[in-house]
């Protein structure tokens, strides 16, 4: 068998519902599934192969495209063994983000906890060799679909997403059996390299990542007997002998002969789904599945031979194309009861959350700290100036407080509206084109100041913003003419209401 690492950077926030439901609320996987990186690769390549290449590639389970599980480092963690308990009243991980072992219990050895304390199942996130936990961020968002005739939210089409968010890290792997031909593997992976979208919603704002190869180490069983605890690394889809799907992990229909199941140390979870078929625009056969992270225990007629163990090795079950059907058998991990973790890597902690180059962050981080603070302290300046100004032309032209001087709201309004957008010639288009905001001839804009205390010329109010606006910055100009526009709107607005209101 051989395997090609694949890093998935999530450059945007990305949806892979865990299930079909319509109703109730979305819910949201925390690992990117191996049947969205087939998909991507099905996409780019299917349609340049022959039938034969095709199958072998995407259908026959020659091929398959694991799930991304999230990473720290270079090392992918496993799912959360359902067998680990830990004492309700204490948490098992410490400061560090590492689960301590005396702390955690594992119920394939152990029946309870001792001392009358009360256990709790440890449920969610991922685990890595050394003990590191990992729990993928993810966020919940709301959304309304809108009505393209009316222009507002349709009725009874509210919805949400749980998505994964953009900047996480997971590492998949894509194995191939050696009968396999080299270059179509290499064909697969070529289009595999580079920026993709994943999952759910991808013509809108969601499923852009970003994939690239590398070498990533293969999880190790141990020594195989006529006992076996096996680690559920994803999905598993069984069938039974009347080819009908089925929740029972028999030793049979995984392939390792007569046994039983051992169910008392054994833990499992299921769920149902149909995944969506993009090409086909429908739904594929709906699939009952134990989930990621279930731990089942055999106790075998007799030892598995070395050619059950590698059937085992390259996934048991149906959709294997898709990352289903991956298991480690007596992993370190379950060997004992209570884990026993490798030292901590050196890389530390979980990756960061990496920022993605965003004009709103940036945005956001240019007005964090002083910067904001010492813009907005000077447009108030500014604006307080520009209202002195017209309160003064106002009382020179003898104009009542009932009618209507200078720059109207909505004109204010189109200046701040400019600013926002930074256009590069920001003073020609709001002073000196033809088609500019701020004109002479514009009523409002042509109304005449009155010189200050400290003497100067008769200018209009256009002229006066244009000497104004251009002792400004020339890198901050667009964001203090944006801030001082709303202020003045604001005033114009308020001044307006209580003329109205006399």
């Amino acid at each position: 068998m051989r395997t090609q690492g694949i890093r998935i950077t999530l450059e945007e926030d990305c949806v892979f519902s865990a299930s079909t439901a319509t109703e109730g609320g979305h819910e949201g996987l925390d690992r990117v599934p191996g049947q969205a990186l087939l998909g991507a690769a099905a996409a780019r390549l299917y349609a340049k192969l022959d039938r034969a290449d095709a199958f072998t590639l995407f259908h026959s389970g020659k091929v398959r495209f694991g799930d991304g599980l999230p990473a720290a480092g270079d090392e992918a963690a496993g799912p959360m063994p359902l067998s680990w308990h830990h004492p309700k009243e204490e948490k098992p991980e410490g400061g560090d983000g590492r689960l301590h072992p005396e702390r955690v219990y594992n119920f394939c050895h152990v029946r309870a906890l001792g001392n009358d304390r009360q256990p709790a199942q440890l449920r969610g996130g991922y685990v890595r060799a050394d003990g590191l936990r990992l729990r993928p961020q993810r966020e919940f968002r709301l959304k309304t679909a809108i009505d393209p005739h009316k222009g507002r939210a349709k009725d009874s089409q509210l919805f949400g997403y749980d998505a994964l968010l953009r900047g996480q890290t997971f590492l998949a792997r894509v194995d191939a059996d050696d009968d396999v031909d080299p270059a179509l593997v290499e064909r697969a992976l070529a289009v595999l390299n580079g920026e993709c979208l994943l999952g759910r919603s991808r013509s809108a704002e969601y499923g852009r990542a970003r994939l690239e190869p590398v070498d990533i180490p293969l999880p190790k069983p141990g020594e195989a007997g006529t006992r076996l605890v096996l680690w559920l690394l994803s999905d598993l889809a069984l069938l039974d002998e009347a080819g009908q799907p089925t929740l029972e992990p028999d030793p049979a229909l995984l392939g390792l002969g007569p046994g039983k199941v051992d169910w008392r140390a054994t833990f499992v979870r299921s769920r149902r789904y149909a995944p969506w078929n993009a090409h086909r625009r429908g739904y594929d056969r709906e699939r009952e599945v134990l989930v990621a992270g279930s731990v089942v225990t055999v106790d075998l007629d007799e030892p598995p031979s070395a050619e059950a163990l590698e059937r085992l090795a390259t996934g048991v079950g149906l959709y294997r194309e898709g990352g289903l059907g991956r298991i480690l058998a007596n992993p370190a991990l379950l060997d004992g009861e209570h884990p026993s973790f490798t030292a901590p890597a050196e890389a530390g902690g979980a990756d960061e959350i990496r920022r993605p180059a965003d004009p709103l962050l940036d945005w956001l981080e240019a007005i964090s700290g002083g910067r904001g603070e010492r813009l907005d302290r000077m447009a108030r300046e500014i604006a307080a100036e520009i209202a002195g100004r017209i309160a003064a032309a106002r009382r020179f032209a003898g104009v009542s407080a009932g009618q209507r001087f200078g720059p109207s709201r909505s004109q204010w309004g189109q200046v701040g509206q400019l600013a926002r957008r930074r256009p590069p010639d920001l003073m020609e288009r709001l002073f000196q084109r033809k088609d500019a905001l701020i004109r002479m001839e514009k009523a409002g804009w042509k109304d005449v100041i009155p010189p200050g205390a400290e003497g100067g010329e008769w200018l209009t109010l256009a002229e006066w913003l244009e000497q104004r606006f251009g002792t400004l910055d020339g890198e901050e100009r667009a964001d203090l003419v944006a801030r001082v526009a709303h202020m003045v709107r604001e005033e114009t607005e308020k001044n307006t209401d209580q003329e109205a209101a006399q």
